[in-house]
């Protein structure tokens, strides 16, 4: 035979060729299936990865929390006194670890003029009795040492650093007017005139006060 011959099948051949095709026949869709599932599945990836950088990123959803306007409604509302900053605050913008070193500093007794030097005149003749007569007189004026300011400034620093850290979760009377207010007393009380013995003098003052924070 020619090697490019092709001869006829006969009847009996074709009709045996033509049921080994119908055997083999159904065995191609489950192929056909599986590519086909293949393909989709790559093409939702494709389509996934291209519009990834498209889908808009909700904004990160912040709630204040509040103290009221009393030192009653701040004690109801689960607020604490921060002697640190002289403030009420919610306990989740608060930092017992500079609080109480605070607390420490202005009840040392080698202090200018002696432990607890907060008084509700410039004279420094009526001194608040305690922590607790200081946290009710939110919106008066209190009057105390260059000492202590200086030294609330100080571990006020160590609080915002521990907020940088991670240490703390949030802080309550950080605005940045502060920050240039209390840096700038301490380069003045280094640097300016009559920079030592002016420690006892009493030439600070605040408000207590009852913040919110942001969480």
């Amino acid at each position: 035979m020619s090697a490019n011959h092709y001869d006829r099948l006969d009847d009996q051949e074709l009709a045996s060729t033509g049921n080994a095709l119908q055997k083999s026949g159904p065995n191609r869709a489950p192929s056909r299936f599986a590519l086909l599932t293949v393909l989709v599945g790559t093409a939702c990836t494709i389509f996934g990865y291209t519009m990834y950088p498209y889908i808009p990123i909700l904004p990160q959803q912040h709630r204040q929390l509040h103290c009221g306007n009393s030192s009653v409604e701040a004690q109801h509302l689960g607020c604490v006194f921060d002697l640190l900053t002289n403030n009420w605050m919610p306990e989740y913008c608060s930092d017992n670890i500079t609080d109480s070193e605070y607390r420490e500093w202005v009840f040392d007794p080698t202090r200018k003029l002696g432990p607890w030097a907060f008084f509700l005149d410039r004279e420094a003749q009526h001194r608040v009795k305690s922590e607790q007569d200081l946290s009710e007189l939110v919106g008066v004026h209190v009057y105390t040492t260059t000492e202590n300011h200086l030294a609330h400034c100080t571990f006020l620093a160590r609080r915002m650093h521990r907020l940088t850290t991670g240490e703390i979760k949030a802080v309550a009377h950080n605005t940045f007017a502060h920050t240039r207010h209390c840096t700038s007393s301490i380069l003045e009380a280094i640097s300016g005139p009559g920079a030592t013995g002016h420690e006892s003098s009493i030439a600070s003052t605040f408000d207590v006060g009852i913040v919110s924070c942001t969480v």
